[in-house]
């Protein structure tokens, strides 16, 4: 009797992406980055993507899946650039300069274009928006935290999450809730207090 055997299957190998699929990718999210200064994210159509990256239509599907998947990958991207700016050696939310943080934080363009497509994207129904790993952006905010203020330990995550989400929540629903700027600074302001407390708590715990 002859057993047949089922064929072990591996895990599909990813397909190998060329150089030119590369550059035409760094093209396409560059060329709506730029875009996204003086549009918003409804009025960006994929002739305006590839007339401003001098690539087709149709790579949007190729390369990304989609609009959905070309603004996701654009949300990656600004995070990249705005970890690098708060991780650059004078930071420039300045976590730790009393007054005006939010007209700073939201004047930068980076974040005032990250906070577009987060609006956009909190509306569609997208598996790519809830990544395995940490985002760049948040393991930002929690070193620079750490750097400024000295944290750290199992208070970092906690209050780089307070903040982005009182950042966030303010940006996109502020003005529906009546608060004003003022409040948003008073705020921000309890928050930079607050950790300078923890600090303080954790050196009395170690000392103790």
């Amino acid at each position: 009797m002859t057993i047949t055997r089922t064929p072990d299957f591996a895990e599909p190998v990813p397909k190998r992406r060329l150089p030119i699929q590369i550059a035409n990718e760094a093209r396409m999210l560059d060329a709506t980055i730029e875009l996204l200064r003086d549009h918003p994210v409804d009025e960006i159509t994929s002739r305006m993507i590839a007339q401003t990256s001098g690539t087709a239509t149709n790579y949007i599907s190729r390369y990304f899946g989609g609009r959905d998947g070309l603004f996701l990958a654009v949300a990656s991207q600004l995070s990249l650039r705005i970890s690098g700016l708060v991780r650059s050696e004078e930071s420039v939310i300045e976590i730790d300069r009393p007054g005006n943080y939010v007209t700073r934080i939201m004047t930068i363009p980076e974040v005032a274009m990250w906070f577009k497509v987060y609006r956009y994207l909190s509306g569609r129904e997208l598996p790519g928006l809830r990544s395995k790993e940490k985002p760049a952006l948040v393991a930002s905010v929690e070193e620079a935290i750490t750097l400024i203020f000295g944290l750290e330990g199992e208070y970092v995550p906690i209050c780089a999450n307070v903040f982005l989400t009182y950042i966030m929540g303010y940006a996109a629903f502020g003005p529906f809730l009546g608060a004003t700027d003022e409040e948003a600074e008073q705020a921000l302001a309890t928050m930079a207090t607050a950790v300078t407390l923890l600090v303080e708590h954790n050196a009395a715990r170690a000392n103790a």
